[in-house]
C-alpha cells in the first residue's frame, strides 16, 4: 500500500519558512500537492557520533510532523499535525475508492484533497456531484427499482472522471448551483478540443449528467433548473454501419474454411450471431442453460448483461446445424476469442470469401465490405433483414431491447434501395391482377 509523505521546501524569507507539502508515490505516478502551510524553518546543529548534523529546529524530519503538537495552521483554527493526519487520511481514501475503477489519476486525488482542504472538513455529509455520481456508479441509484447495467454504471464514472478533470484545469468548482448553460458551452468545449471526444460521445456525457442533475433535484439537493434548458443538449452524429443480407450471411457460411480452424469458427459464431440478434457479449458467452427445448423446439433463453430483461430466440435451421457440428463442446458452439481477435478475424473471414464490395458505407465508400463488418454486424443484420421481411417492429424490438421505434429504426440499416424493392414489390402485389386485366 503507498503511503503518503511530508516533506519541507527550500526555506524562503527573513526569518525562514519552509511550505510544507505532501508527496503520494503510485504506479509510477507521483502527486506533490502543497495547502499552503508553512513553519519556522530555523534549524539548529546537533552532534551525533561527534559530527555536527543540521537539522530543523521544529521538524521531526523522521515522523513528518512538527515537533511541538501545539502548533496550529496559519489562522489558528486547528492543530497543525492533526491537519496532516487528515490529508493523509483523505488522501489514502481517495486513492482507495478511485482504486475500483482502475488505477486512479493523480487529478482526481487532487480534487478531494482539495475539497477537504476548502469546505469538506468536518462536514463529509454535505451533497455534492462527485458524492451523487458516486451513488449512482456503484449501482445505489436506481430506475423504477431496475439494476442498472454495468456499462451504464462504467458510464458514470467515465463522466465524473471527465468532470474532475475538467474542474483541475479550468478551476470551475463544479457544484449543483453553477452548473449552467456558461458552464455546458465551457465544458464541451474541453471536451471536444482537450478529450479530442466525438459527438456521440459528448453527447451521452451530458446525457447522463442531465439525468444526475435530475436525480439532484429530487432529492432536494439544488433547485437549479437551468440543465434543463433547450440548449442545454448535445446533438450527436448518425452513426453509419453495414448489415449483411441473408444472401450475403449464407454465402460466407458456405465458404469452405476447413483449412484454418480459427476463421471457421469465427465465422461460425457470427452467422450464429446473425441468426439470433443478440450482442457479442451475449453471443459469445451461451451457457448450456440458455439453449432450452420448448414442445419440441430449440430456443435460445437469455437474459441480455445490457438489459437484463429476458429474451427469447427461436433456433433457424442454420442455428441447429452449427449446434450439431460443435455438439461435444457444453454448449455446442466454438469457443469465442475476445471481441477484440474476433473484429480482427472475421475480417480475415470475410476478405477470404471474397466479399470486398466497395461504397457499402456512405462515410467511407472507397472501403471494402469485409473492413465494415465487425461483431456487432451480426445483430444488426438480424434486426434489419426481418424488418425488411415484413416482421413486426414492435416483435423485434422484444430481442433488439429498443425502448422505442424511432430508436429502433435509427438502429437498422435499411438503404434507398431496400425500400424502393420493398415498394416494388408491394406494387406488383397491390396492381398485378389490374394490370394483366388492363393489358388483357
Amino acid at each position: 500500500m503507498p503511503t503518503p509523505n511530508f516533506y519541507l521546501k527550500k526555506p524562503e524569507g527573513n526569518p525562514p519558512r519552509s511550505l510544507i507539502y505532501l508527496q503520494f508515490k503510485f504506479a509510477g505516478k507521483r502527486l506533490v500537492y502543497s495547502f499552503g502551510q508553512t513553519i519556522d524553518a530555523a534549524k539548529t546543529k546537533k552532534k551525533i557520533k561527534g559530527e555536527d548534523i543540521e537539522e530543523f529546529l521544529h521538524w521531526d524530519k523522521a515522523k513528518q510532523r512538527v515537533k511541538s503538537n501545539r502548533t496550529t495552521v496559519q489562522d489558528g483554527q486547528y492543530l497543525l499535525n492533526d491537519l496532516l493526519d487528515k490529508l493523509e487520511k483523505t488522501c489514502l481514501k481517495a486513492y482507495n475508492e478511485e482504486l475500483a475503477n482502475g488505477i486512479p489519476s493523480i487529478q482526481s486525488i487532487k480534487l478531494k484533497l482539495d475539497a477537504f482542504m476548502n469546505q469538506n472538513e468536518g462536514k463529509d455529509d454535505i451533497p455534492t456531484i462527485y458524492k451523487l455520481l458516486d451513488r449512482f456508479s456503484n449501482g445505489e441509484i436506481k430506475y423504477k427499482g431496475k439494476d442498472k447495467s454495468e456499462n451504464t454504471l462504467k458510464g458514470y464514472a467515465t463522466l465524473k472522471g471527465h468532470l474532475q478533470a475538467f474542474d483541475l484545469k479550468t478551476r470551475y468548482r463544479v457544484n449543483f448551483g453553477n452548473i449552467d448553460l456558461d458552464f455546458f458551452y465551457k465544458y464541451t468545449t474541453y471536451l471536444k478540443n482537450d478529450l479530442n471526444l466525438k459527438p456521440n460521445t459528448i453527447g451521452k456525457d451530458i446525457t447522463m449528467l442531465k439525468t444526475v442533475l435530475g436525480e439532484a433535484v429530487d432529492l432536494g439537493y439544488t433547485t437549479n433548473m437551468q440543465f434543463r434548458h433547450k440548449k442545454f443538449t448535445y446533438a450527436g452524429e448518425e452513426t453509419d454501419a453495414v448489415y449483411l443480407s441473408e444472401k450475403e450471411i449464407l454465402h460466407l457460411y458456405k465458404h469452405d474454411f476447413s483449412a484454418c480452424r480459427r476463421l471457421e469458427e469465427v465465422r461460425d459464431l457470427f452467422v450464429f450471431g446473425c441468426f439470433v440478434g443478440l450482442r457479442f457479449s451475449d453471443y459469445s458467452d451461451i451457457q448450456p442453460g440458455n439453449i432450452v427445448n420448448i414442445d419440441g423446439d430449440l430456443f435460445i433463453k437469455v437474459r441480455p448483461k445490457k438489459t437484463g430483461s429476458l429474451v427469447i430466440v427461436p433456433c433457424n435451421p442454420i442455428v441447429l446445424e452449427i449446434f450439431e457440428k460443435y455438439a461435444k463442446n457444453p454448449n455446442r458452439l466454438p469457443k469465442a476469442p475476445s471481441n477484440q481477435k474476433f473484429n480482427d478475424y472475421i475480417k480475415e473471414a470475410c476478405r477470404k470469401a471474397k466479399m470486398t464490395e466497395i461504397g457499402r458505407l456512405s462515410t467511407d465508400p472507397a472501403l471494402e465490405l469485409c473492413e465494415c463488418i465487425s461483431s456487432h454486424t451480426a445483430r444488426r443484420s438480424f434486426a434489419t433483414n426481418y424488418y425488411l421481411q415484413g416482421f413486426p417492429t414492435i416483435d423485434l424490438m422484444k430481442i433488439t431491447g429498443h425502448k422505442t421505434e424511432k430508436a429502433f429504426l435509427s438502429y437498422i440499416r435499411v438503404t434507398k434501395l431496400d425500400t424502393a424493392k420493398r415498394l416494388s414489390s408491394h406494387i406488383k402485389k397491390q396492381w398485378g391482377a389490374k394490370i394483366v386485366k388492363i393489358a388483357s
